[in-house]
Order: C-alpha cells, then structure tokens, then sequence
C-alpha cells in the first residue's frame, strides 16, 4: 500500500471528526466576530454616553463583554460541532475538572469578583490618586486579575484587585479641594505677629490657593528652639493643580518674607555648654617604648 493510500484512508477514518473540528471553528470565528465588531461597539458607545465621566465604567464594559462574546461563541460552536456529547454522562471528569479549576483559580476568581466590586464602586475611577498599604499612584485601567496603577515615578504597578478591596484604600485627591499643611519653626524672640500675618499673605498672593476657606496660620506650641506654627491652605481642583508646584511657590514666598523682615526660620539648634573638662594622666612608669615610633 503506498503513502498516498494511507493518507486517504486515515483522513477518511478521521473525517467525522475533522469535520466536527471544521464545524466547531467555523461556528466559533462567525458568533465571535458578529458579538465583537456588532454588538459590542454600540453597547460600549451607549454605556460612554450615560456615564462620561466614568472611565473605569466604560473600560470594564468593553472588556466584560468582550470575554461573554468569546464565551458565548465557544459554547455554541461546541453544541453545533457536537462535542458536548463527549461529556454527557461523564460525572467523574466534570467533579475532577471542577475540583482542579476551584483549586488552582482560588486566587484568580478572588480577584475577579474584586475587580467587580472596584468598577461597582462608585468612588473608585480611572485617573484617581489612591494611596494603600504605603504605595500611591494614579490608576490606569482595571483588569480581570490585576490594577494597573501609575506612581509619581513614572513606574506601573499590577496590583492584585482583592489588595484593593480588603486593605483601607485613600484618595486623598478625591473632593472638591484639598488642604496642605506647612510646619516650620521660629525664634521664641521673633515677633510672632508678624511671623503669622507674613505667612498668611503668602497663601493669599497665590492664585491657586483657594480664598474659602480661607488660609489659616497658627502657633502650634514650644519647639526645643523654636515655636512652631503651622500654615494650613486649601486647593481647588487638586486632580488638575500641581500640588507640589504651589507647595513650593509657598515655601519659597514664606522664606523671602522672612528673611525680608530679620525672621529667623527654623533655628538651629544652640545649647551653651559651660563647666570645666580634666584630662587625667595615665601614662605608667616602666612602660617599655616598643609602641615608639622612630
């Protein structure tokens, strides 16, 4: 028998199957491309509509529903090609199967239903500034599995969706405005009134310092060299403000006042030392001088 026989009685032995194969694929391309370039555009362009100003809604839509069309398409291609039949009755495998998939995706499924609850949570978006567990960023997209988040560093962090959903979550950023508080110190005998009024015009010359509420500088007590005061000023929009940026501009303004009117800011740290200091002799007579150098 020669090779070409062989390769036309063993594709025959194997037609039933390839064509099952050719059905399955078939089925699973058309529901997949119908659901991913039909369905899903106009139901993401209608969820970006209704809710503009929530990234993280619109970004979980599209992905959640990309995956459904995918799942969808596979379960229909596997009725169509009648592969389910080779599971029917099989109560071992399906129990093994389970078992394996609950074992090894305890910590997946963990963080996909965290996932559904951050893009649920309605003070949670992309573009936030979070801070947890000592780490800060600004999220970027949500996925299944992880949080893409981006630090002032310019790194990505992936971080787990559940470390999101069971540790206390900050976004400092998240109001309308947010306060800053400055300490520095002055000399105990500087004249603190002008200190105050000094420090308060710098918060008020700065436009990007909100006027209501209004700055607020106020001695907080005694340092060891100093007495301490503490300026506190709100900003508005601190997601589009530069904090750092008027941070400075008011500790830049602050220390050229002070130096203008003879203030000392933050002293340094003088104690007189008096008393008297004996140096005893202990030196012993008969040592040798082998530790002399010549």
């Amino acid at each position: 028998m020669s090779v070409a026989d062989r390769l036309v009685r063993a594709a025959a032995s194997y037609h039933d199957l390839l064509v099952q194969f050719g059905v399955f694929v078939a089925v699973a391309l058309i529901v997949y491309a119908v659901g991913r370039f039909v369905l899903v555009p106009p139901l993401v362009r209608v969820v970006r509509v209704r809710n503009r100003e929530d990234q993280t809604l619109v970004d979980a839509v599209d992905l959640y529903a990309r995956v459904a069309v995918a799942a969808i398409a596979l379960v229909l291609a596997t009725a169509a090609a009648g592969f389910g039949k080779a599971f029917q009755g099989s109560a071992l495998v399906v129990a093994a199967a389970t078992l394996a998939l609950g074992v090894a995706g305890q910590d997946v499924i963990g963080n996909l239903v965290s996932g559904v609850f951050l893009v649920a949570d309605p003070d949670f978006h992309v573009g936030d500034y979070i801070q947890w567990n000592g780490n800060e960023g600004t999220v970027e997209k949500v996925d299944f599995r992880v949080t893409r988040v981006r630090t002032a560093a310019g790194e990505t962090i992936t971080v787990p969706n559940s470390q999101l959903t069971t540790n206390a979550l900050i976004a400092p950023y998240a109001g309308s405005n947010y306060r800053v508080s400055e300490t520095f110190g002055v000399a105990h005998d500087a004249d603190i009134g002008t200190a105050i009024r000094l420090a308060r015009e710098a918060a008020e010359v700065n436009e990007r310092i909100a006027a209501d509420p209004e700055p607020t500088v106020q001695v907080q007590g005694f340092g060891t060299n100093s007495l301490d005061v503490v300026a506190r000023y709100w900003i508005d929009d601190p997601t589009e403000t530069p904090i750092a940026d008027v941070r400075s501009t008011y500790v830049r303004r602050v220390a050229a006042a002070f130096e203008e009117h003879d203030i000392l800011l933050n002293p340094p740290n003088r104690a007189e030392i008096t008393g008297s200091l004996t140096v005893a002799d202990t030196s012993r007579d008969g040592d040798d001088d082998t530790g002399r150098v010549s």
